[in-house]
C-alpha cells in the first residue's frame, strides 16, 4: 500500500509537472479540459487501491490541500487507515474468490468434455486433437501457453521448453499425456496454485496449453521456440 501512493504521488506530481510547462509554453491551453484531464489520470489510477473512494471528499481535500489547510489526518495515519481497509477488502475478495473457484469447477462439470484429474480441484477439456504421441514425464516438451484468472485478466503468455520436475505439480499432471500438437483448456483450483499466499487473492486459474514438440533435447529446431516468455 505504501508502495502504491508514493507511486501514486510520483505520477501525480509528475503529471502536474508535465501539464504546467505544457501550460507555460501554450497560452491559449483551456484550462478546463486540462483540469479534467489530470483529473481523469488520477482517478485511473484510483482503481489500484481496490476500494472505493467518496471522490466528494477527496476533492474537498484537494481543495483544502491547495489552500495550505489542515487536514483532518496525518500522513501517517492515512497511511495506516488505508492499510488496514486494503487488508479487509483482500480478506473479502479471497474468501469470495474461493467460493466462485470451487462453484465454477462443479458446474464446469456439466459439460461432458471436460475431464477431471483430482476431485474438485483440477480439470482440462481437449480443444484440439493432436497426433498419436504423448508427453512422457521424462520429456521436456515445448509448450504454448497463456495463464489467466477467473475474471479474464491474463498473467502470462509464453512458447518455452517446460522441464516436468520442476513445474507446478497440478501443470504436470495436466501437460502429461496430451498429445503433439493437443490443444487443451485446463482450471486449477487455487489451493493447488497459490495456497495461502497468493498474488491474485486466490483465484481459479486457467491455462491454454498447445504441445509443439514432446521433448526439446530431441529437437534440433527447439531452440526458436526458447527464451519467448511475455509476462
Amino acid at each position: 500500500m505504501v508502495k502504491f501512493l508514493k507511486k501514486f504521488l510520483i505520477i501525480f506530481v509528475f503529471t502536474l509537472a508535465i501539464f504546467s510547462t505544457a501550460f507555460a509554453e501554450e497560452k491559449e491551453i483551456d484550462i478546463k479540459k486540462l483540469s479534467e484531464s489530470l483529473g481523469h489520470i488520477i482517478g485511473k489510477n484510483l482503481d489500484d487501491l481496490g476500494f472505493k473512494l467518496d471522490l466528494k471528499n477527496m476533492l474537498k481535500g484537494i481543495k483544502k490541500g491547495s489552500q495550505k489547510k489542515l487536514s483532518p489526518m496525518s500522513e501517517d495515519e492515512c497511511l495506516e487507515a488505508l492499510a488496514q481497509i486494503q487488508i479487509q477488502e483482500n480478506e473479502k475478495k479471497t474468501s469470495q474468490n474461493l467460493k466462485d473457484a470451487t462453484f465454477f469447477l462443479i458446474t464446469n462439470l456439466k459439460d461432458k468434455d471436460v475431464i477431471e484429474i483430482e476431485k474438485g480441484k483440477l480439470q482440462y477439456k481437449i480443444l484440439k486433437k493432436g497426433k498419436p504421441q504423448k508427453v512422457e514425464t521424462y520429456h521436456n516438451p515445448i509448450v504454448k501457453m497463456t495463464g489467466r484468472y477467473l475474471d479474464d485478466k491474463i498473467f502470462t503468455t509464453s512458447e518455452e521448453t517446460i522441464n516436468l520436475a520442476e513445474t507446478l505439480p497440478a501443470l504436470q499432471k495436466a501437460i502429461v499425456g496430451m498429445n503433439l500438437h493437443e490443444k487443451r483448456k485446463v482450471f486449477i483450483h487455487p489451493d493447488l496454485v497459490f495456497g495461502k499466499n497468493s498474488p491474485h487473492l486466490n483465484s481459479l486459474v486457467i491455462f491454454d496449453i498447445e504441445v509443439l514438440t514432446l521433448d526439446a533435447k530431441k529437437d534440433p529446431l527447439s531452440e526458436i521456440a526458447n527464451n519467448k516468455i511475455v509476462l
